[in-house]
């Protein structure tokens, strides 16, 4: 009995310095093994066991980072290849266009060759921006905004586009609403968050914007056609719903108000029923 007893504390003892040294390696980034300095059979076959998954999990992780790098530098060099020879057909198309003396027929086919090519190039600047945040290129540089006076201007700026889609949109902007935020970064989220209501919104959409004593709050709501599948994957990059049956996106707009957002130090929700979309932004002290 007694041996039986201090058999089980000494395999007792060496899972204790096995779990300890697992707690360290799972902690930090590491290529150490299991030291085992038992001569319990059990224990060194475990400890062998563990060895063994812990570098096929090194393994993995490490193909993984290399894809992943890979995937990103192929996409800096895609898009940036991109831009020259899409910048030149923008501008035939705009050309053709505004020649009166095409055929109906020919100035229809420019018109809607030059709206495709207008839509590649929105999707090209939000690849662009992709991977300026991927390579961490994005300078922040806080100034007392008047936020209330940009989203306001944003808006103006999608009013006919937003008439023309017939979604009627409320506006609740508390005058003179200001913070210490990024010119360039908060044009970018008003940017995408009105593109996501022209790409996803249907009839009805709501922009608020609040201040109190806490911080500053933008709350924007949106009618869906269809109801979303997987909200939870929504700001996941290169995650897309064709929720208006009409267009593709590059599955980056929400993705990038993420990011944007949390490079202020502000933090961003968003939640869905099956009629409503609503996003939430929050810069608080």
């Amino acid at each position: 009995m007694a041996l039986a007893l201090i058999y089980l504390l000494i395999v007792l003892n060496d899972a204790d310095a096995l779990t300890k040294q697992l707690r360290f390696i799972n902690q930090h980034d590491t290529n150490g093994q299991l030291n085992v300095k038992t001569r319990n059979h059990h224990v060194v076959t475990l400890a062998r066991e563990v060895d063994q998954l812990l570098a096929r999990h090194r393994d993995v992780r490490r193909q993984s980072i290399q894809t992943k790098n890979q995937l990103d530098l192929a996409i800096h060099n895609i898009s940036h290849d991109l831009r020259t020879p899409l910048t030149v057909a923008s501008g035939y198309a705009q050309l053709l266009v505004s020649d009166e003396t095409l055929p109906a027929t020919t100035h229809e086919q420019a018109t809607r060759l030059d709206r495709n090519l207008e839509t590649l190039t929105k999707h090209l600047d939000l690849l662009l921006l992709y991977n300026r945040l991927i390579e961490n290129r994005i300078t922040i540089s806080p100034k007392r905004l008047n936020v209330s006076k940009q989203l306001q201007q944003a808006c103006l700026n999608v009013y006919d586009a937003l008439q023309q889609h017939h979604i009627n949109v409320t506006l609740a902007i508390a005058p003179n609403v200001t913070w210490q935020l990024d010119e360039e970064a908060m044009n970018r989220i008003f940017q995408n968050i009105l593109g996501n209501i022209l790409d996803h919104g249907y009839q009805t959409a709501e922009i608020q914007l609040t201040q109190d004593q806490t911080g500053v709050t933008l709350t924007v709501t949106n009618g869906l056609q269809t109801p979303i599948k997987d909200a939870d994957c929504l700001i996941d990059k290169f995650y897309t719903e064709d929720l208006s049956h009409q267009k593709q996106n590059a599955g980056l707009g929400l993705y990038i108000i993420s990011e944007l957002t949390h490079l202020q130090h502000g933090e961003m929700t968003i939640s869905t029923t099956h009629e409503q979309f609503k996003i939430s932004i929050q810069f608080t002290k």
